[in-house]
Parts: C-alpha cells; structure tokens; sequence
C-alpha cells in the first residue's frame, strides 16, 4: 500500500509538470488522500465548466454509500470531497464509482490547485539542491572530467530572456517551463563540477520551499475548518478565456530586454578582442540579468508567508511575483461593504428633537438588512420616504449621489425627521481604499454611484457576471490588474491578481489567486508600491554586478576570470535574496487598521451633529425672518 502511493505519488508530481500538449495523452493516476473529515479523490473532468450535472450526480451516489455523510465535487482544486468515517467507508467501491463517472466527461484538462504538491515539489528541488553541492566535492575530489561552464550559463540567459521564456510558457505551460529550466540548472551546474552557482541557486530553492511550507500550512488550517462546514468544497471552476495580450514588462523585464542582448553582445566582442573563452565566460555569466528575478522572487516569497500569518491561502505563488507590474485595482462593492445598511445621515423636522435619542430609536425600529418595510412603534412609524424633494429639496441632489436611501419618521401623522441609509461600509474599507489609492489606479466594480462618491473613487466599472469582461477590456488596454471580490467568479479568475475575500460564513472564493478577509487584501494592496521599489533595487544591484563582474574578469590572470566572474554573480545573488527577503518581512509587518470601527462611529456622529446644526440655524433664520416681517 505504502509502495503504491509512493508511486502514485511520484507520478502525478511528473504529471503536473509535463508540456501542455503532452499532458492529454498520458493519464494521471486518480488519488485518494485523506483529509480533516474524509477523503479526497482526484477528478479529471467532472468540475470543469458546464459539469454541473455531472457533478451532482456523482454526489448523489456518493452519498448512497454507507458511511459517506458528504459529498461535495470541488473544481479547482480538481476533486471531490467525501466527508465520512476512513475506517468505516469502503475506499475501493468510492474510487471505482468516481472513476466510473468521471471518464465518462470529457473535458480540457487543467492544472489543479493542490499545496500539498507544492510543498513535495519545493522540498525535491531543495534536496536535489544540496544532493549536487554534495556531488560537485565528490567529484572534485575523485578528479572527474568537468562539463564547460557555457551551458548553464546559455541557460541562465535563455531562462532571463523575456520573449523567449513568455514564448516557451505559451506552448509548454509555465510549470512545465519552470520545471525544464530548474532540472537543466541543476545538472548542468553539478556536472562542472563548480560549487558557487550551484549554491546560490540552493538557497533560492530553499526560500521557495520554506515559502511552500506556509503556504501548506495556511492550506492545512483551512482544510481543518471545512471540515466541519457542510457545502464548503462544493464549487464548479469558471471558465476562463485567455488574456487578450501578454502582461505588460515590470522594471525587471524592462531590464533583461535590454540586459540579455548586451550580455550576447559582451561575450561575442570579448571572445573576439581578447581570444579568451574564460573572460568572455565571466562577462557572460555576469551580465546575465538573473540578479532582479531573485531580488523580487524574495520579495514575494516573504509576503505569501505573511499573508498566510494573517490567514489568508495563496493557491497561486506565482501570481504574487506579478506585483512590481500591477497599475490598476478593481474593488469590488461586495468586499468593502457588509451587505447591510447604516445611518448615513438624521435630519429632524421638527423643533425639541434629540437627534441622539432619535437616532438610538431608529436603530431599534429600523431592518438594516432589508429597509424597504415599514416599521410601527407606539406613536411612531418609519419607512422608505417617496418624496424627498418635497421636504429636503436643497439636500436631495447630495443625497440621491451619495445613493441613500431616505426613511421617514411619522408620528400623529406629522413626518418629524428624515433618516438618509447607505450601505455599510466595513470597517476597514476605509483603509482598503486609501492603500489602494496610494498604490495605483483605482475603480469601483457595481452600480452604485453614491458608495463611489463616498469613497472619492472616480471610475465605476460593471460588477457581477460583467466584472471579468472588464477586466479583460483593461488588459488588452495593457493594464495589468488587481480584482478584490466576494463573489464576482469572473473577476476573479480573470485577474492578474485575484483577492477573494471571504465572508462571515466562511465562503471560500475557489476561483481567486489569494483567499483571505480584508486584513490580506490590505497586506497585499500595500505590498504593491514595495514591490516596484523592489524590483528596481533589484535591476539597480544586477547592473552593478555586471559592471563589476565584467571589471574582475578582465582586470585579473585569465586562468582565473571565470571564478572571479562566478563569485560575483553568486555574491550579487545573495545580496538579492537578502534584499528582497528584508522588503518582504518589512512589507508583512504592515499593522491591521484597528481603529476603522472607532472612526466610522465618530464619522457618524459627525454627520448628525452636522445635520442637526444645519437644521437648527434654518429654523433660526426662519425665525429672524418672521420677526423682521412682523416688525415692519
């Protein structure tokens, strides 16, 4: 048995990171792990787009099975949930009627969410890591013949080459591209027998594998709490249509477009001028913009960890390594609102009212959730008001752009005050939009106007099932872009970067990159700027290694330029990850606003002493008028 997923195991893992075009013509094993509260057994098409029926009928008979008291098909992370007894259910019968169902669909096969492959992925890079600095001294001191140092460093340059690596991750698939480009670093670096590169490139993976680790870690907590929340894992994946252009280059892309051209050019010119394939080796290898990639690949290591200490689940590592590009954010309506209704203005009517008392009254007549009844309360009722101009027509106009919604006070059949509701913000919206602000360009996804306006958040785009042809429409404009969502699927699974917020229920947004409250969502948001910063440090450390690298390889004995050249570059490799890393942990440490909740009350109670004034000094100069006519 133990043998046996062992080799399941290896296979699925050699499954994950085969070309796109080869993945269809060899099957994948089907799994069954056990998880917090069942099983999950692996799906090859039953939770792709338009399954839904199949879904539910694989459910169905799941759920016939003895001990089997869920079932729940779960799309994107390509499985199906059974919540029973591991000792009680028959696993054979449960595998061979998953299996029945499933290979009756056939569907295109995607790459499904799974950490806990990440982590085993990150953990055998990081061993064939060391294993090789092992090798290299064994075979240093067995004296074995050496590989030219030429084709690792080929394929460094062919690795930080933008246009050539966006090519290969179009046919190939970027795990299958990221896969090839590691293996061949690794081999071709053991094999000449040189310790340096192969020990940078050891403690990168090393940053990678303690980044998977939290990321299992977050993953394993929240398995923990779906355990025990019937219809958690039941989610069909959105289909998802191609970006309409390549993402727009980041400081780092900008960099290597120019930098890997020059280090062709430098080694050309150098074997040429100088006949010496050593020194143009070293210039070479040292002009090679590898440097930035690791500065920021840090950098958005140490924020996955972070976000992961603040509860959140990044599903997808790799599209954190696209903030440094990011210059549009989407805020949907439903991530910074509670789907419920508040005070937003009280303006009495009527002389000797306390606002305070009538305010404190309302919040205990008034259905936040659902305004739109009518309330009765001894000699007081309040509802939805028609007829707003006619009693506040100077404050109309500012009320229907705020997009409130105005509620009458009666009583004796005399309308004594007018209560204006909005939606209700959360209470760190405030902080969300501001980050956001100081970060990029910001827009607001829904209809509604007022709640723009009082976020001063000048572009509206459609929200809901239309957010991700938004979304779409931006990036064929050459915007790469940040969607913060409850529920908007398309928004999501379009974006660059997808933030689904969880809700009060726990509604995990299957279809986002990250997955967390608003505490990550603002994490992330005020990583945006740093991530720039990053990179640029990062292109700014790279050129600097290319200058030096290139100086020590031409300045020294010939013998030795490689090793100069290799020590510099593996040196400005290491200050990289330093950098980076230092960003990231300072970008995590960024507080939770605390004091939202006390400044939304504030805010309010700003509003009815404003309105009550305003009031008070009409009735005022009504009066001054009155006794001036009645004087004359």
């Amino acid at each position: 048995m133990f043998l046996t997923r062992v080799l399941t195991t290896s296979a699925t893992l050699l499954h994950g990171v085969l070309p796109d075009p080869l993945r269809s013509a060899f099957p994948c094993p089907r799994r069954l792990t056990t998880c917090p509260g069942g099983f999950h057994i692996d799906l090859h098409d039953i939770g792709g787009p338009g399954t839904e029926s199949a879904a539910e009928r694989l459910e169905d008979m799941l759920l016939e099975q003895p001990g089997v008291e869920r079932a729940e098909v779960n799309g994107r992370l390509g499985g199906v949930f059974v919540g029973c007894d591991p000792d009680e259910a028959d696993q054979d019968k449960l595998m061979a009627i998953v299996a029945e169902l499933d290979e009756q669909e056939k569907r295109a096969h995607h790459t499904p969410i799974r950490l806990a492959e990440e982590h085993v992925r990150a953990t055998i890079r990081l061993a064939a890591g060391v294993t090789g600095i092992g090798l290299v001294f064994a075979g240093r001191a067995g004296r074995l013949p050496r590989l030219t140092p030429a084709f690792p460093a080929l394929l460094h340059l062919a690795e930080s080459t933008p246009i050539l690596r966006e090519e290969l991750d179009r046919v190939l698939g970027r795990r299958a591209t990221t896969a090839l480009f590691t293996s061949a670093t690794l081999i071709t670096q053991t094999l000449t027998l040189r310790p340096v590169g192969l020990l940078a490139h050891t403690l990168v993976s090393a940053g990678r594998y303690v980044e998977a680790r939290a990321g299992r870690q977050a993953w394993d907590l929240l398995e923990e709490r779906l355990a025990h929340q019937a219809g958690a894992y039941r989610h069909i994946r959105t289909a998802a249509r191609l970006r309409p252009c390549p993402r727009p280059h980041g400081p780092i892309e900008r960099y290597a477009d120019v930098a890997s051209l020059a280090a062709a050019g430098g080694y050309a010119v150098t074997r040429v001028a100088t006949r010496s394939k050593q020194r143009a080796l070293a210039i070479l290898i040292s002009a090679t913009p590898t440097v930035a990639a690791v500065c920021r690949d840090a950098f958005a290591g140490a924020v996955s960890r972070a976000l992961g200490q603040r509860g959140s689940v990044v599903f997808e590592t790799e599209a954190l390594r696209h903030m440094d590009r990011v210059d549009t954010v989407i805020l949907d309506a439903d991530s910074i609102t509670t789907g419920s209704w508040t005070i937003d203005r009280l303006v009495p009517l009527s002389t000797g009212l306390d606002a305070g008392e009538l305010g404190a009254r309302l919040c205990s007549l008034i259905d936040f959730a659902d305004p739109s009844g009518t309330w009765t309360s001894e000699d007081t009722v309040v509802g939805p008001l028609a007829d707003l101009d006619k009693h506040l027509p100077a404050e109309a106009p500012e009320w229907r752009a705020r997009g409130l919604l105005p509620i009458g006070v009666t009583r004796e059949g005399r309308l004594v005050a007018v209560a204006g509701l909005a939606h209700e913000l959360d209470p760190m919206a405030e902080a969300v939009v501001d980050t956001a602000k100081a970060a990029t360009t910001v827009m607001l996804a829904g209809d509604d106007g007022g709640l723009a306006q009082r976020l001063a958040i000048e572009r509206l785009v459609p929200g809901g099932p239309e957010l991700g042809d938004a979304v779409v429409e931006l990036q064929s404009e050459g915007h790469c872009v940040v969607v913060v969502s409850r529920g908007s699927c398309q928004g999501l699974v379009h974006a660059d970067i997808g933030v689904g917020v969880m809700d009060e229920s726990g509604t995990v947004p299957w279809d986002a990159h990250v997955a967390g409250d608003l505490s990550g969502a603002h994490l992330l948001l005020s990583s945006l700027p740093r991530a720039v910063r990053v990179s640029r440090n990062g292109v700014r450390l790279s050129a600097a290694a290319a200058v030096v690298g290139g100086l020590v390889a031409m300045a020294g004995p010939e013998a030795t330029s490689l090793h100069r050249g290799q020590l510099v570059s593996a040196g400005a490799s290491v200050m990289a990850l330093i950098l980076g890393e230092g960003a990231g942990r300072n970008a995590g440490r960024v507080p939770v606003p605390t004091l939202a909740d006390a400044r939304s009350a504030k805010d309010v109670l700003a509003r009815l002493h404003s309105s009550t004034h305003r009031i008070a000094k009409a009735e005022a100069v009504q009066r001054r008028g009155v006794a001036r006519q009645g004087g004359a």
